[in-house]
């Protein structure tokens, strides 16, 4: 089981939700595209720690790359396949029914675009009472 590790410092706590500032991967400097995807040199995230930690402590974040790489997806697959569904289905729905098919189609892709975000934001706050990433201090 592959492991992520990144090493943070903490910049905020809050009764155990650290605001973290990670950084960038070394990946990032020998990539192809270089200085064009807009990188920055730190990135910053939310975790909870029932650890004690303090505000500038190093620590280190550790979580399993499967788990990273499955809410990736539900963040950035689902929109697109919710959409296409909204697209998809009232061509099947209202086909030959005389509606304007082209403004229910985006009504529809609107809808099915707010309803990803409504289902990513009860995975998140579902996520908020798990310890998916772990947290021990260096």
């Amino acid at each position: 089981m592959a492991q992520m590790i990144k090493l943070g410092k903490v910049l905020e706590n809050n009764n155990g939700h650290l605001v973290v500032s990670v950084a960038r991967n070394e990946a990032c400097g020998s990539c192809a595209a270089k200085g064009t995807c807009g990188k920055k040199e730190e990135t910053i995230i939310e975790v909870y720690s029932t650890e004690d930690v303090n505000v500038g402590d190093n620590i280190i974040i550790e979580s399993r790359s499967s788990d990273i790489t499955k809410y990736s997806i539900y963040v950035y697959v689902l929109p697109v396949v919710m959409m296409v569904i909204g697209a998809v289905l009232p061509s099947i729905l209202f086909k030959n029914t005389g509606y304007d098919i082209n403004l229910i189609t985006l009504l529809s892709v609107i809808v099915f675009f707010a309803i990803s975000f409504i289902i990513i934001k009860a995975i998140d706050k579902n996520l908020a009472h798990q310890n998916v990433m772990k947290v021990r201090k260096v």
